[in-house]
């Protein structure tokens, strides 16, 4: 099969080559796999300027077409508009009209979109505009109310062949709101245990936060806990590992130098700092994330990929990761009381710490894995009439 891919940003900042989302890294592994099981793939993404590149993940060898980008915003690190402004009308036409263009020039069997809402629909306009090829979209998560009038929005989801998703949650969100998904689960994408290499960490002694520091990532909650806590455990360290953020909680830093214990390490990194190392040093991860920006949140499931257990909200699909009290710990959005009684427990009970690392670990591998990825998504794209 010839599959194209279309992901809207995949360069980021220059130096965050291996710091990339999970909106990008999952399509790239699908790439990787598809195009490793013989198919032949192309990448189709947005054009970008010379202060951005292509991130580590991208699969080596595969084509890459550049098309407009119709976005009124910038990139997630130097945002200069929001989600909300919508797209240029113009520049969004030149982008769909180069996307169609592309699909005939590179003879493609079938187009695979990947994103939220706009971008999963987004191959239902282009049939408007010529397409002539079956095709999918994959929800990385999935946001109603629409900002497109309901009529209009339904048409164009009918006109997409298949919608796919990885959680029940955002497949249920879709049903409520008419919207038909299928199930195709991935895995997860950094491996940090090879990553870590020869490096050698210290003892697990460490809470960590690996997250934007925002309200959305819940980092108001982690400095509540984190403070709550510093005293009582003087021998534990207390970590935030963040990367800039336009949306940034002010203050951090110098409300982490009240603390002997609290730190926040920013990437990049000093030289002897890296996120293996900073994980296998840890007893748990704390994540309090408010607004997830995809289902399920990799960094949770990267966490347990490695036996480090999470202490997370209960909310979106992360209860579809772990079970509560066994490989993984549950709390309430913005509940800095709740999470701090939790993790206060849990750092009195180091035993118990480590055996819910090695189920979560145990329940990630066996539940969330790409070993029937490609027999899963080739199936779907040959009950489209893909040969």
């Amino acid at each position: 099969m010839r599959i194209g891919h279309y992901v809207s940003v995949v360069a980021g900042q220059k130096g965050f080559e291996n710091n990339v989302s999970g909106h990008i890294q999952v399509p790239m592994k699908a790439m990787e796999l598809l195009r490793d099981a013989g198919h032949e793939v192309h990448l189709i993404t947005n054009a970008f300027g010379p202060e951005r590149s292509l991130p580590d993940c991208l699969p080596r060898d595969v084509p890459v077409h550049y098309v407009a980008d119709g976005r009124r915003r910038g990139g997630v690190l130097e945002r200069t508009g929001s989600h909300a402004q919508g797209i240029h009308p113009m520049r969004t036409l030149r982008q769909m009209r180069q996307i169609v263009s592309i699909a005939r020039e590179t003879d493609l069997d079938v187009l695979h979109s990947y994103g939220v809402n706009r971008s999963a629909q987004l191959p239902g306009v282009l049939r408007m505009l010529g397409l002539k090829i079956p095709s999918v979209g994959t929800l990385a998560t999935a946001q109603f109310p629409e900002r497109l009038p309901k009529p209009l929005s339904r048409a164009l989801w009918k006109r997409v062949g298949a919608v796919l998703t990885a959680t029940n949650y955002v497949r249920d969100l879709c049903a409520r709101h008419g919207v038909t998904t299928r199930i195709v689960r991935h895995g997860v994408i950094r491996d940090l245990r090879a990553e870590l290499g020869d490096d050698r960490p210290g003892e697990r002694n460490r809470v960590l936060f690996w997250r934007d520091p925002t309200r959305e990532n819940g980092a108001d909650v982690v400095m509540r806990v984190y403070e709550a806590l510093a005293s009582r455990h003087p021998s534990v360290r207390f970590t935030m590992a963040v990367r800039p953020h336009w949306a940034e909680i002010p203050g951090i830093d110098a409300w982490a130098e009240r603390f002997d214990n609290v730190e926040v390490l920013r990437f990049p990194y000093e030289k002897d700092v890296t996120l293996p190392k900073l994980m296998f040093e840890s007893l748990c991860v704390l994540m309090p994330i408010r607004e997830m920006s995809i289902q399920p949140q990799l960094v949770i499931a990267e966490s347990m990929a490695v036996g480090v257990p999470v202490l997370a909200t209960d909310k979106g699909s992360t209860p579809e990761l772990f079970e509560h009290g066994r490989s993984g710990m549950l709390f309430p959005e913005g509940d800095a009381e709740a999470a701090t009684s939790m993790l206060d427990g849990f750092l009195g009970d180091r035993s118990a710490a480590e055996a819910m690392g090695e189920a979560a670990e145990k329940t990630l591998r066996r539940s969330w894995n790409w070993d029937r990825y490609v027999e899963d998504v080739t199936a779907v794209y040959r009950e489209l009439g893909v040969r």
